[in-house]
């Protein structure tokens, strides 16, 4: 060998690592999910329960005009239990808990004005 010629010798080692934790975590993540599901059934069914049973159509279909869909609930002369289902699926999408969460404090101030006596005759509904 010249003294410009050198012998490089690399070698490695590769080792796979399973990472344990992370297995856990997604079962973890899963049994969550699966409470969460039920929790958010429980919730559904909480709501439409109580949407039965103390409110009428028209209260139904005001809610359904606050979120801007009573047109197509009336043209497809949805009943009672459509108009439930359709208010809940709405109401239960986390995409509308902004507008969910408006109406529902709007809807405790009108309840709270309306119990003043006072402030009830400035209502109109």
């Amino acid at each position: 060998m010249s003294t410009n010629e050198q012998n490089i010798a690399i070698s490695y080692y590769v080792e796979e690592i399973e990472n344990q934790e992370k297995e856990s975590l997604n079962i973890e993540e899963f049994m969550a999910e699966i409470e969460n599901s039920e929790l958010n059934d429980d919730i559904m069914v909480t709501k439409m329960i109580n949407y039965r049973e103390n409110f009428t159509v028209k209260e139904l279909l005001l809610i359904c005009e606050y979120y801007g869909f009573s047109k197509d609930i009336k043209n497809n002369k949805c009943n009672k239990e459509q108009i439930i289902e359709i208010l809940v699926s709405f109401e239960s999408d986390l995409n509308n808990s902004d507008i969910v969460f408006k109406r529902q404090n709007m809807w405790f101030y009108m309840s709270e004005l309306k119990n003043d006596k006072f402030m009830k005759k400035y209502l109109l509904w």
